[in-house]
């Protein structure tokens, strides 16, 4: 089909559009499979009637919130229209005394949470690339931080949705208030399905009140066992930390600014609430930290408190990386917490042998670990080779119980790992549901799992 014709229609159905220059189209490209036309609706019934055009005339049509993670999963079959949220990008209603609200899928974390903020709320997910990242693109790739440790995932935090299917057609799912019943919880299918079942365009969220007050301690324990066993140890008592984070020493060097902490293997956990709750917690925390053979004990309050957190929140991004260092291709593995040692091991082992670097850092509760892998220059070709076989050793160990994603990283490395992993006896299930949402193959063709 002539692009001209393509223009021609999201002309006639988007206020505002305009062809894209060539330079535009090739920095929406997706893994270099550039498409034909950038468009941006500022509706719902905008994007729907853009999105049931494509799927008439044919066109493949790639969702795109803020970019930040375009690199994921495999690169799309056919990418004709890319269809940025960027103008759905409203907080539609918020009511405070029901600690709801309901935002357009468009609206990066970093907005959401300072409108929210104004009215002493906040959602307590809290994904990498908050600053420039969607709502919606966090929801698609169901990407957390560390405050599922407290909280959950997203699929715990929505309520309610708004979604434009492979046909254009805008169904809901769910409401707007927590106490809902309205049959099978479909919203929980569009979380993580990669914007293959249909594109969300508003969101219906469970908020929580902003803490009084927050802190953190780090102790410096003798090694990952110890860490581990210590982190335990914190788990099976009465104290409920917000977070509990492993991490490599290098790394708690990125997160934690300036003098005064014992390197060691580092623990960090963190509280917050009410001022009282937290520093009995804390104290709690640290008597448990020296019991457990800590060599020294770090508290963290106030900006310093605050610039960890964010730091914490960033990292898995791979866009926190040593002075001097490139790359930042990042792994994610969700694991049981008593298997997180055995991967901490397993990677530093490999990569000691690499002309590499990788940073850890894991929610130890879930069992969820991040791991960011650098070098002094960009990765080539000839790198990829110890890379690959690093990726699928993890792997291997991950998936005997877990899953093991590969998030940021270059089509090449791609496509010699695959960036999804074992399907687990599940693609049938999968492309029963991709047939019966899209049919047509419409929506981010061939980015998920086995291609789908």
């Amino acid at each position: 089909m002539a692009d001209e014709a393509l223009h021609s229609r999201l002309g006639s159905l988007v206020e505002g559009y305009a062809p894209a220059s060539s330079e535009t189209l090739a920095a929406h490209a997706v893994d270099g499979v550039v498409p034909s036309a950038v468009v941006a609706p500022d509706s719902v019934e905008s994007l729907s009637a853009t999105v049931k055009m494509a799927s008439e005339q044919g066109y493949a049509v790639i969702p795109r919130g803020g970019g930040t993670k375009m690199d994921f999963g495999h690169p799309p079959v056919r990418a004709d229209i890319v269809v940025s949220l960027a103008r759905m990008n409203r907080i539609v209603s918020h009511e405070p005394a029901d600690q709801t609200a309901t935002a357009e899928a468009g609206i990066t974390m970093a907005r959401l949470q300072a409108g929210l903020g104004e009215r002493g709320q906040y959602l307590p997910l809290d994904p990498p690339h908050g600053d420039a990242g969607t709502l919606g693109g966090a929801l698609a790739t169901n990407v957390s931080g560390v405050l599922r440790t407290s909280f959950g995932t997203a699929r715990d935090m929505v309520i309610g949705v708004r979604v434009v299917q492979a046909d254009g057609t805008i169904v809901k799912s769910g409401g707007r208030v927590v106490k809902n019943v309205a049959g099978y919880d479909l919203n929980k299918l569009y979380i993580g399905s990669f914007g293959t079942l249909g594109i969300l365009a508003e969101v219906n969220l469970k908020l929580q009140p902003l803490p009084a007050a927050g802190k953190m301690i780090i102790g410096s324990m003798p090694g990952v066992s110890a860490a581990a066993e210590c982190a335990f140890r914190v788990m099976d008592s009465e104290i409920m930390p917000s977070f509990l984070e492993l991490v490599d020493p290098e790394t708690l060097s990125l997160l934690v600014r300036g003098d005064g902490v014992d390197r060691g293997f580092p623990l960090i956990a963190g509280m917050f609430g009410p001022e009282e709750t937290v520093d009995w917690q804390i104290g709690e925390c640290e008597r448990i930290l020296r019991e457990a053979g800590a060599a020294g004990v770090t508290r963290l309050d106030g900006d310093a408190y605050r610039q960890a957190l964010e730091s914490m929140q960033s990292f898995p991004g791979g866009r926190l990386l040593p002075q001097g260092m490139q790359s930042g291709i990042t792994c994610r593995a969700s694991v049981t917490p008593d298997e997180v040692e055995a991967l901490y091991r397993l990677a530093e082992e490999r990569c000691g042998r690499l002309p590499f670097g990788c940073g850890m850092l894991s929610h130890f509760a879930s069992g969820h670990v991040a791991f960011v892998f650098y070098g002094e220059r960009p990765f080539r070709d000839a790198d990829y080779d110890g890379l690959a076989d690093l990726i699928k050793a993890l792997r291997t160990a991950a998936e005997q119980q877990g899953a093991f994603v590969v998030e940021h990283a270059s089509a090449a490395l791609k496509e010699r790992v695959g960036p999804w992993g074992s399907s687990r006896g599940n693609q049938h299930l999968m492309e029963m549901l991709k047939y019966r949402f899209d049919p047509k193959g419409t929506l981010n063709p061939g980015r998920f799992v086995d291609g789908i």
